[in-house]
């Protein structure tokens, strides 16, 4: 199966995906029958956009070594340009949207007007960006279902931590009581070099942003925002609420000192940044906060940029999962995941697509 893409955004996941499909190429044709082809891509830098389009596809090699040469990718042969994202999502006639721009709390935009262009041109929608998703799920999902389209967000909440799949798939059928878990890798590990190396909060903190795992703007993780919108997208998905960032209790880690992490130390300790979204009589409660966890918690070994989350569900009870480390190219990942499952559907398989309805 032949299918086509654009990339919208091209900074670290973009390229971490391009990356991914390269090194994929033969695996993906010779498992799944696919063969994808990204015939546009597009980034805006300093209020310009720079483009490249091929209906042909563009050379993935080509691509990035554009990008790293060049710093932008107006610069690939032949090829190059400053066409605009609605330039792309109008002409480029791709069946997949991957928008990856830089998410935005105040508004969502650009991303939601992005999404809202595609669907309405008839494209499937992969999405990595949370902002257009606090301020449009709702919208963006009635839209998608009524044109018989698909919109896959897992690298969004918590990128490869399978939160939105699981939720779609294994827990489909119950309901779910609590969403719970550390779903920050750049909090985490903050927190983690404190304890562990005794490094202040700002040697940490550029530590992650050297490793690309922090937000642009690294406020959005260390006031705890991170953590809280992943929740909100996820509750708003599957727990029958409609939450605003203002519903939400949210505080970070900005005020923590090595004297807090000494204290829970010495009581055996230690401290997380936790996220929680429970249901609550007819009502969602979602809040975000420090706390100290002991030994007999699930969260207690969860160090450095790994994260975890625990699901409480009506019929299987108890789920937690573990693990996944944090950089672009896992995020990436979790976008073709998403991809991959969008192709599965289309090609005749019957879910239950009324569960996020």
């Amino acid at each position: 199966m032949k299918i086509t893409a654009i990339l919208v955004g091209f900074g670290n996941v973009s390229q971490g995906f391009v990356s991914v499909l390269t090194k994929k190429r033969n695996y993906l044709r010779e498992a799944f029958d696919l063969e994808m082809s990204i015939v546009g891509a597009v980034e805006g830098r300093e209020g310009k956009f720079h483009s490249a389009f091929s209906k042909n596809g563009l050379d993935l090699e080509m691509l990035l070594e554009t990008k790293r040469k060049a710093g932008r990718i107006s610069g690939y042969p032949n090829a190059g340009g400053d066409a605009s994202p609605f330039d792309l999502i109008r002409e480029s006639e791709a069946q997949i949207l991957l928008e990856a721009t830089p998410t935005n709390l105040a508004n969502g935009e650009p991303g939601l007007a992005y999404i809202r262009a595609a669907l309405n041109a008839g494209m499937h929608v992969v999405t990595s960006n949370k902002g257009p998703l606090i301020f449009g799920l709702r919208e963006l999902r009635t839209t998608a279902r009524a044109k018989g389209l698909d919109m896959r967000y897992s690298a969004a909440v918590a990128g490869a931590l399978p939160i939105m799949p699981t939720l779609y798939y294994t827990l489909m059928g119950c309901q779910v009581n609590s969403i719970e878990g550390v779903l920050s890798a750049t909090t985490n590990y903050i927190l983690t070099q404190m304890a562990e190396k005794g490094v202040g909060m700002r040697a940490a903190l550029s530590e992650a942003q050297a490793m690309g795992i922090a937000e642009a703007d690294p406020s959005i993780d260390l006031q705890g925002y991170d953590t809280a919108v992943k929740l909100l997208i996820a509750a708003n998905s599957c727990m029958g609420c409609c939450k605003k960032i203002s519903d939400l209790r949210v505080s970070g880690i900005e005020n923590v000192g090595a004297e807090m992490i000494r204290a829970a130390t010495t009581r055996g300790r230690s401290l997380k940044l936790i996220g929680r979204a429970r249901r609550i009589a007819a009502d969602v409660e979602i809040s975000v906060g420090l706390q100290e966890v002991a030994p007999a918690s699930p969260f207690y070994n969860v160090n450095g940029t790994q994260k975890a989350v625990m699901f409480q569900t009506d019929l299987l009870g108890q789920v937690t999962i573990f693990g996944c480390e944090s950089n672009p190219e896992i995020v990436a990942g979790a976008m073709l995941r998403d991809i991959l499952n969008i192709v599965h559907d289309s090609q005749g398989s019957q879910r239950v697509s009324t569960f996020f309805q």
